[in-house]
């Protein structure tokens, strides 16, 4: 299989590829998310789309950003229930469910 190159300032989704990592195994990438955190991620998952953000920017709705946990809190249900219904519809639907 032929190696994928990916050059730094690549950008997957969120995360802008600022270099290489060594490791070894499956091949790391040294990212920078949109609100600035730096987090070393899988390529695999970037390519998938798996890792989209570092994971502790939070999710934006409405305007605002918060971690999923204070979405969850905000709604009063637990943080898994929330990250399954996103799995499967939008935030505006798992909120609406949340609040009755």
């Amino acid at each position: 299989m032929k190696r994928l190159e990916i050059k730094p300032n690549a950008q997957y989704t969120d995360l802008t590829i600022i270099r290489e990592v060594e490791t070894t195994g499956r091949r790391k990438f040294l990212c920078e998310c949109q609100c600035g955190n730096k987090t070393e991620v899988r390529l695999d998952h970037l390519t998938s789309g798996h890792s989209t953000s570092c994971g502790k920017c939070g999710i934006e709705w409405r305007g605002e950003r918060r971690t999923l946990t204070a979405w969850a809190q905000s709604v009063e249900i637990d943080e898994s229930t929330l990250r399954a219904r996103l799995k499967i519809m939008s935030m505006d639907e798992a909120m609406r469910r949340g609040a009755t």
